[in-house]
């Protein structure tokens, strides 16, 4: 074997010797690089080339992989995260107002229950008088009742004021979340394209998995021809398995400008 090509190849071994993989199946132990590296040694040049060259995508395909996962696991955290942020805002869109107001109807109902309380028993007591036929009774009770009316009016239209604005300003909340809500609708299709990707994955890793046992008996036996057929199959395999990622990076990003526009409407 030419010094050129054992430089090469030397240097094709460190750089995935340093190579973070995405799946432990597919690792290049010491063992197996020894015997790579006698495999290209024995085979004729035209072979070894190949082989060589094989071999120095199957190196670009696992940096690639392995930058496409990093790039995903980053993606996805920052996606839920801020999917997690969102479902917290929604649920606080005018809480603090909300609140106030819902306390204000409270205190009002609080504040004028004695007047409704003493309303209600003098017309009882009217009632109860008329009944009885004690007309000076019943005179004084209706000049009660009637001095009463307009507090207990006023106390009514107070009352129903603060819960007509509650009321509005639970309708405008529920109408804002319900805008951020149907901008979030479009993360669901998504979520199910990245697990039907997720899933075309697992099957692609799974199915290389043997591939790559073949071809660590092909280098281990010394033949050339076999160890460059299998590595053929797993750098195929590999390309399919980062068109995947890089998809899913896509569908995550997708996933990220939705957040973003869903994090706009927010008032």
């Amino acid at each position: 074997m030419s010094k050129s090509l054992t430089v090469f190849l030397a240097a094709c071994v460190l750089m995935l010797s340093v190579l973070p993989t995405a799946d432990a199946a597919i690792t290049l132990t010491a063992t197996v690089k020894t015997a790579l590296e006698r495999t290209i040694s024995e085979a004729d040049r035209s072979q070894a080339d190949k082989l060589t060259s094989l071999y120095n995508e199957f190196v670009q395909l696992q940096s690639r992989d392995a930058e496409l996962t990093s790039q995903l696991k980053a993606v996805n955290a920052k996606n839920k995260e801020a999917q997690a942020s969102l479902t917290k805002q929604i649920k606080q869109i005018d809480a603090a107002r909300l609140d106030r107001l819902e306390q204000e109807v409270r205190s009002s109902k609080d504040r004028y229950a004695p007047l409704f309380a003493q309303y209600t028993l003098l017309n009882k007591q009217l009632e109860a008088s008329r009944s009885l036929g004690t007309k000076e009774l019943s005179r004084i009770l209706s000049l009660q009742i009637n001095a009463m009316k307009i507090p207990v009016q006023l106390a009514r239209m107070n009352i129903r004021a603060k819960e007509a604005e509650w009321k509005n300003a639970k309708e405008q909340a529920s109408k804002a979340a319900k805008k951020v809500r149907t901008v979030l609708e479009g993360v669901e299709p998504l979520q199910a394209q990245i697990k039907a990707k997720q899933g075309a994955v697992k099957t692609i890793e799974a199915s290389m998995t043997p591939v790559w046992s073949s071809f660590k008996q092909a280098v281990q036996r010394k033949e050339a021809k076999s160890a460059h057929s299998t590595l053929a199959s797993v750098v195929s395999l590999s390309s399919q398995v980062n068109k995947e990622k890089q998809n899913l990076v896509g569908l995550e990003n997708k996933i990220s400008a939705i957040l973003a526009s869903a994090q706009a409407q927010l008032p």
